[in-house]
């Protein structure tokens, strides 16, 4: 029984890996070397099966990275939490309602999807959103994309303020910082920034100057107008150093900060973006970002 038993999950990890990696071609448009990565992609899916970074399971945990960010930041970073517990029921998203307005309701051990709830809610909506993150409690999301640090995380629920957006956008500002650690301990930084999420969802990447890079991924092929410039945020040198800081301990890490009118939120830490299969322009830019990447991916 029990070899039938090995037989069966040999052969669905097998099936597993064989879709993303038909999925990996189809997004990236190259055939993959994960045993010898040189692209970004490629590294990212070499980090997925040998990670070694401890941190990678407490930073990717968005309770307990807050705890981080507060100790080697400040407090200041952080976006406050209404509640954390194992799970949620209707009623006691009712009471934050009613208590401290509009609220972010999400799971602290995968990538989402995070819910907006505000105070005009409807109780249908209200009940299908807290049933999916109770739900989502259940899913082994480090199995289910092969990403081991989320296994690691004891799953719970958190529930926090909303931030509002700048007077005159309809999105709030979400500043994605890839900071890759060079060998000589410096860092090269390539600035990710999403525009307008709920409408014509477009996406740019700029240097730490913020000079537009001509390339893309998701979300810009469409036809869509893509920003190509963008003004300096308030504060903006605060960003990048702060960066910097939460980027120390690993070879590369993706850094998310919120911008409010110069105020800083910590976002969140990502180590494995669009799952190490998220397409470029180019496999040519693919390269290029790898070889930014001079560190181990296994850190």
């Amino acid at each position: 029984m029990r070899k039938i038993i090995n037989l069966i999950c040999n052969k669905s990890k097998l099936a597993r890996e064989l879709r993303f990696n038909v999925s990996f071609i189809r997004e990236t448009g190259y055939i993959p070397s994960f045993k010898n990565p040189k692209t970004y992609n490629e590294k990212i899916n070499y980090r997925k099966n040998n990670p070694k970074n401890e941190l990678f399971s407490i930073c990717a945990d968005k309770i307990k990275s807050k705890e981080y960010v507060a100790e080697k930041l400040s407090s200041d970073y952080i976006i406050e939490n209404y509640y954390v517990g194992d799970s949620i029921s209707v009623a006691k998203i009712k009471e934050i309602l009613a208590d401290k307005g509009d609220l972010l309701l999400k799971a602290n051990h995968n990538s989402g999807p995070v819910y907006l709830i505000t105070t005009e809610a409807t109780d249908e909506e209200i009940t299908r959103k807290v049933d999916d993150v109770n739900n989502q409690l259940k899913v082994d999301y480090g199995k289910q994309l092969n990403e081991p640090w989320y296994s690691d995380i004891k799953p719970g629920v958190l529930v926090e303020k909303r931030l509002s957006p700048q007077e005159g956008e309809t999105d709030i500002r979400d500043y994605k910082f890839h900071v890759f650690k060079q060998k000589d301990g410096d860092f090269k930084i390539i600035v990710q920034i999403d525009f307008d999420r709920s409408g014509n969802h477009t996406r740019s990447f700029f240097d730490d100057e913020l000079n537009w890079l001509p390339f893309y991924t998701l979300y810009a092929d469409t036809g869509v107008c893509i920003k190509t410039s963008i003004e300096m945020p308030k504060n903006y040198d605060q960003m990048l150093t702060a960066a910097k800081t939460l980027a120390e301990p690993f070879s590369y890490v993706r850094v998310d900060f919120y911008n409010v009118d110069g105020a800083i939120y910590f976002g969140e830490l990502t180590f494995a973006q669009g799952s190490g299969r998220s397409g470029l322009t180019n496999k040519a830019y693919d390269l290029w970002l790898g070889n930014l990447w001079q560190g181990d991916p296994s850190y």
